[in-house]
């Protein structure tokens, strides 16, 4: 199975892991990711879901501040850095809209 791919390239593992580490300093969140396949037209793909959580958030029914779902082909991604980085794009992108819901100012 691995002869067929290129291995991780260390360098691509510390950006990766600085990538992360950054946007969890940045945004003041852990963020969990879960890989599995999806099953679309031109076969089975690899898809990513990302949630942001509270820094210290591990109370039952605790809900995400954010959640995205990437399907890789879809996006034609072809690296982990690059479906890393778009999925936290996509997650800053909703971190955003929910805190600018949140200081809304409420319409009488």
């Amino acid at each position: 199975m691995a002869s067929r791919h290129h291995s991780l390239d260390l360098s691509e593992m510390m950006d990766v892991t600085d990538l992360v580490a950054g946007f969890e300093a940045h945004n003041h969140v852990r963020i969990s990711f879960r890989f599995g396949m999806a099953h679309v037209s031109k076969g089975p793909s690899l898809s990513v879901t990302a949630e942001a959580w509270e820094m210290d958030e591990d109370a039952p029914g605790a809900q995400p501040l954010a959640s995205v779902s990437v399907i890789c082909s879809a996006m034609n991604l072809k690296s982990w850095n690059a479906v890393l980085t778009h999925v936290m794009y996509a997650l800053d992108f909703q971190l955003a809209l929910n805190d600018l819901e949140t200081k809304a100012p409420q319409k009488a």
